[in-house]
């Protein structure tokens, strides 16, 4: 099928109270090019019609924006960003934001470090282990808002997530239809980390039913956390 038009993709990301400007549809437009080109050298994302770029990455990453309206940060990391989801949609639709893209992979936050650039987006990237960066202090307890995309469990998504948090910010993590709370134990592991239980939002992202999990930091998060990576699988919170 032929790539989104202006006219289509405003009227797609409309029913979901989402406004795009016609400069801000270029950038996603550009975007979705960089990353079918990228995906011949490497595995960015296991999506790549350019349709299903549009939905399940663009518009999903989008979805958090009724959120950044209601908290308005300022800094947001994007743990285990991998393909740049959804840090780069998000620095798209949200020029004032300062954004940090953070994964371990260095060839995806290089091919992350040309789409920025490319873009011009009021983002930065950041290679290395969170467990590890979330120790060092110009990292723990810095950003008003951390997201999350990545695959792994909600346990292990608050350890590494919640210890960059300022107090007063939000851990905003991504789940398909599978989830199972029993499973994830974002309430486990947010209540040992001293946060408030999570919130779960459910959603419709066309015909796929998705959950959104908030959790909101109130007090430091005890310096024991994170621990080393080895344990946090060994031993989920």
């Amino acid at each position: 099928m032929a790539v989104f038009d202006y006219n289509r993709c405003k009227t797609l990301f409309s029913r979901y109270q989402i406004s795009i400007t016609e400069e801000q549809f270029a950038k996603f437009s550009h975007f979705q090019q960089m990353m079918t080109e990228e995906s011949s050298r490497q595995n960015v994302s296991a999506v790549n019609h350019p349709e299903e770029i549009w939905i399940r990455h663009f518009l999903d990453s989008a979805y958090l924006s009724s959120l950044i309206f209601e908290k308005k940060p300022h800094t947001v990391l994007d743990l285990g960003t991998g393909g740049g989801f959804p840090g780069i949609p998000l620095a798209i639709l949200f020029p004032e934001l300062t954004i940090t893209l953070l994964d371990s992979e260095e060839r995806k936050l290089e091919y992350c470090s040309r789409v920025v650039k490319a873009l011009d987006l009021h983002a930065k990237c950041l290679c290395g282990r969170a467990e590890e960066l979330s120790k060092q202090a110009r990292y723990r307890e810095q950003f008003d808002m951390v997201t999350s995309r990545a695959v792994a469990n909600g346990s292990m998504l608050c350890e590494l997530a919640i210890p960059f948090l300022k107090v007063g910010g939000t851990f905003a993590a991504f789940k398909g239809s599978g989830y199972d709370p029993a499973v994830e134990r974002f309430a486990e592991a947010s209540a040992a980390l001293s946060a408030n239980p999570p919130v779960v939002l459910d959603y419709q992202l066309e015909e796929v039913h998705k959950h959104l999990i908030l959790i909101e930091k109130d007090v430091p998060t005890p310096p024991q956390y994170p621990r080393r990576f080895a344990k946090i699988k060994r031993s989920p919170l």
